[in-house]
């Protein structure tokens, strides 16, 4: 009896202990996850929604007295000018180029490459060197070797009987060439993610077209190329949210130049911002850059999303 009665109290102690460990197991996660939470917080979302009321205002850091609360007259005068639509479309160019030239280099090499042959790893580590190098020293080694006067590739065309070029100069090239840099530095980029994805499909499907005697052409066009439809999405919407935000080649190689030819939008945001101080206009471009984008990533979303589907 007594026995009993002293081993009561700790079976009805029990569920509760039990309750706390599994309270405690709940949080445990919420816990460990809160300190990058709240610094996620604090340099991400806070500047955030300043920018969104700084948007709002008229700020010009050259004349502070005459802030105030101007509603969404920045957003107006900024769809009203002809400086901000030329710097879409030439942002847009930019996309357009070095997007699609990094997929269509990225795919071709990550095809080529996924053979497992002799001294394939050397050829794979050489072509990520260029991701090594921040954009800041590949716009400056780029601008050396286009100079004029100095650059190796000038001097490279001299050699073959043709004049020496400015491109950086010329209002027609100097888009381009940016957009060719671009491409040389981040094609490694396109083809890591195409590489990994193609040496993940299932090797069934290309057996039975070698079977069948398919060409090469044949089977990636029938087989390869809609398996890589999911990764390809996913390296087109990496590459073109990072690609709508150039900044530092253009800083370090034309400056926006020549004329407007390579003013991109996060070129404009620089120049109201931290040359003409007009913060408030500033902000407000930027918040149109972020809407813009998160149409684009809604579309590709969308169609991945669609792919989800197609696979369940």
């Amino acid at each position: 009896m007594s026995s009993e009665i002293g081993a009561f109290p700790l079976d009805r102690a029990e569920p509760g202990r039990r309750q706390g460990t599994a309270r405690r197991r709940r949080l445990g996660p919420y816990l460990v996850m809160l300190p990058a939470l709240l610094f996620l917080l604090a340099v991400s979302i806070v500047p955030l929604l300043y920018s969104l009321v700084v948007s709002l205002l008229r700020y010009n850091l050259m004349n502070p007295d005459r802030t105030g609360f101007i509603g969404l007259r920045n957003f107006q005068l900024i769809l009203a000018s002809p400086e901000f639509w030329n710097s879409l479309l030439v942002t847009v160019q930019f996309v357009v180029i070095a997007v699609g030239l990094e997929l269509v280099l990225g795919l071709g090499l990550a095809l080529v490459l996924s053979r497992d042959v002799p001294g394939i790893g050397f050829f794979r580590s050489f072509l990520l060197v260029p991701l090594a190098l921040a954009p800041v020293v590949v716009g400056l080694l780029w601008r050396f070797m286009l100079n004029t006067e100095s650059g190796i590739l000038n001097w490279a065309i001299s050699l073959l009987g043709f004049s020496r070029t400015d491109f950086l100069s010329n209002t027609t090239l100097a888009l381009p060439v940016i957009a060719l840099v671009d491409v040389w530095q981040w094609t490694p980029f396109m083809f890591l993610i195409l590489l990994a994805a193609i040496q993940a499909l299932p090797p069934e499907p290309f057996e039975a077209a070698a079977i069948d005697g398919a060409s090469t052409w044949e089977t990636i066009r029938h087989i390869a190329l809609p398996m890589l439809r999911y990764p390809i999405l996913v390296a087109v919407l990496l590459r073109t949210i990072d690609a709508f935000r150039v900044y530092d080649l253009i800083f370090m190689m034309t400056r926006g130049g020549p004329v407007t030819a390579t003013d991109t939008l996060s070129w404009s945001v620089y120049n109201n911002g931290f040359r003409n101080f007009n913060m408030g206009y500033a902000a407000a471009l930027s918040w149109i850059i972020l809407i813009i984008v998160s149409v684009v990533v809604a579309v590709f979303v969308r169609l991945l999303a669609g792919r989800a589907g197609e696979t369940a």
